[in-house]
């Protein structure tokens, strides 16, 4: 019989939010893990920075956002990511951590599970 272990749980999210939901459905796995009880943590990367503009218009992640942050779950965003789409940092969401490289690679280590979005 397995016996259930909370574990740390990196949601990756790579994929831009506009036209698929692939974004949103990270926002909502992450969600999901704290209702797993898994604590969870977000890691935005790649085109997945775009999904923390402030200026969107797209409901469902401000939702998925504010609930996430309600668990007290945190939110990181690659800072090299961000840089090589010439992204200020004042226009991403507050509350976000930005990582350097060594503390992207941090955030694999301290985590027993990883999924991409």
């Amino acid at each position: 019989m397995l016996e259930f272990t909370e574990r740390p749980v990196l949601i990756m999210v790579t994929n831009k939010p506009f036209g698929n939901i692939i974004a949103a459905e990270g926002w909502r796995a992450a969600v999901g893990m704290f209702g797993m009880d898994h604590e969870s943590q977000l890691l935005f990367i790649g085109d997945g920075v775009y999904g923390l503009m402030k200026d969107q218009d797209i409901m469902h992640i401000r939702m998925f956002k504010s609930t996430f942050e309600s668990f007290d779950g945190r939110i990181c965003v690659s800072k090299k990511s961000v840089e090589e789409r010439n992204i200020a940092t004042d226009e991403i969401f507050e509350n976000v951590e930005i990582l350097g490289e060594e503390e992207v690679a941090k955030t694999f280590i301290e985590n027993d599970v990883v999924i991409t979005f």
